[in-house]
């Protein structure tokens, strides 16, 4: 068993798809193929279910999947740390990052960053809150931009407050609640709903969100994957959608009116107590800076 054909594997349990795979990994069809089968004869399990129509994990090629995935991110940075050890850089700087959030700012604290370090190598990866929080508690990540409560319970982790954000509602402009200045509850009653998915979300999120279901009982409710999928949902006039506003990105067609609630949610940046390199503390400063202004 060898990195290549984990790669395929992966790759190919998150598209179910043997040509986007291949077109993704820069290879043919039918190596990817090859590569299955090899891991599969190897394993002598039967990872994927495979017909004319669609391509599935087995029982236990997601066990593997879920695995494996872990295994596969750590295994690439050690490789990438390896390699840029033996180039120019004295050390280097993993960061954990979801979305939009951090997007909007990312390249300015990149090159600030870049111009008072550079012979620190950066590697940054996307990830759901979940693998985020997996992957910095096992120092695969050196920082991570998160929501306070989802770190709270770790030990020895510094976290730095980047700003408050608040709840909205999110829908067509032409809605009828699109006029009001402010959203209740009580106005969601009868509404139907765009939530994001509990198991994907942290619990400021899910709590939050099962206060909006109780209080609204008859509410038809969509659970969607994120921010984006919640616009098409949204405009497809499947409902509307009950998100934090730091996550929504601008959009002409869309309302986004403050929801009537206390709950609020701290965001900013965690890392590790005991890393006290003097780049570390720069990051930090460079970030607090960039968002401040």
């Amino acid at each position: 068993m060898h990195i290549k054909q984990l790669e395929c594997f992966v790759n190919l349990a998150e598209t179910l798809s043997y040509s986007r795979t291949a077109e993704l990994l820069y290879i043919t069809q039918p190596t990817v193929t090859h590569q299955i089968n090899t891991l599969e004869d190897e394993l002598r399990l039967k990872l994927f279910i495979r017909t004319k129509r669609k391509v599935e994990l087995t029982p236990a090629g997601v066990s593997f999947y879920n695995d494996m995935k872990d295994i596969l991110t750590r295994t690439n940075i050690a490789i990438a740390k390896a390699k840029n050890y033996a180039k120019d850089f004295d050390s280097n700087l993993s960061i954990g990052y979801e979305g939009n959030t951090e997007v909007k700012y990312l390249p300015n604290i990149l090159s600030s960053f870049k111009e008072k370090f550079p012979h620190i190598h950066m590697y940054l990866k996307i990830a759901d809150f979940k693998e985020k929080r997996h992957l910095f508690t096992n120092h695969n990540f050196d920082f991570i931009f998160t929501v306070k409560e989802s770190i709270e319970d770790l030990s020895d982790i510094c976290y730095e407050e980047l700003f408050i954000g608040k709840f909205v509602c999110v829908l067509p402009k032409d809605h009828p609640l699109a006029f009001n200045s402010i959203i209740r509850i009580d106005n969601l009653k009868n509404q139907s709903l765009i939530l994001l998915d509990p198991l994907k979300s942290p619990s400021e999120m899910t709590r939050v969100q099962k206060n909006i279901q109780t209080q609204c009982p008859m509410s038809a409710v969509y659970f969607s994957d994120g921010p984006l999928i919640s616009y098409a949902m949204i405009k497809g006039r499947l409902g509307i959608a009950v998100m934090p506003d730091f996550v929504c990105p601008k959009d002409p067609e869309l309302s986004f009116i403050p929801i009537d609630i206390n709950d609020s949610i701290s965001y900013g940046i965690a890392w590790h107590k005991n890393n006290k390199q003097d780049h570390i503390k720069g990051f930090v400063n460079i970030t607090k800076q960039i968002y401040k202004n």
